[in-house]
């Protein structure tokens, strides 16, 4: 299987922004009043909105921890890439005989 170093990098990037995103919606589904409702609705508001609030917050770290993956890959795969690059280097060496 070929990786593409750009195409992770760019896919670690939309999921750090799909977290962002995720995480300011939790934020504002937190905030939201339920003031407004009456009484005998207002406690199914507070529960919506807090099942909700929890529920986006875990989609905003679930998208951070897959960016995070992400990231964990492009690192291996340079790390993997200078140390061929290091060998060729050595190697080269020997292309010259020495007398």
């Amino acid at each position: 299987m070929e990786v593409v170093p750009l195409s992770v990098g760019a896919a670690s990037r939309a999921w750090d922004e799909q977290s962002l995103d995720a995480d300011t919606a939790a934020g504002q589904i937190g905030g939201a009043a339920t003031g407004g409702f009456t009484s005998s609705v207002s406690g199914a508001a507070a529960r919506f909105t807090g099942a909700w609030d929890r529920h986006t917050a875990a989609l905003a770290a679930d998208a951070e921890a897959q960016a995070d993956g992400l990231r964990v890959a492009i690192a291996d795969y340079v790390a993997t890439d200078e140390a061929s690059g290091m060998e060729m280097l050595v190697l080269q060496a020997f292309l010259t005989e020495q007398r």
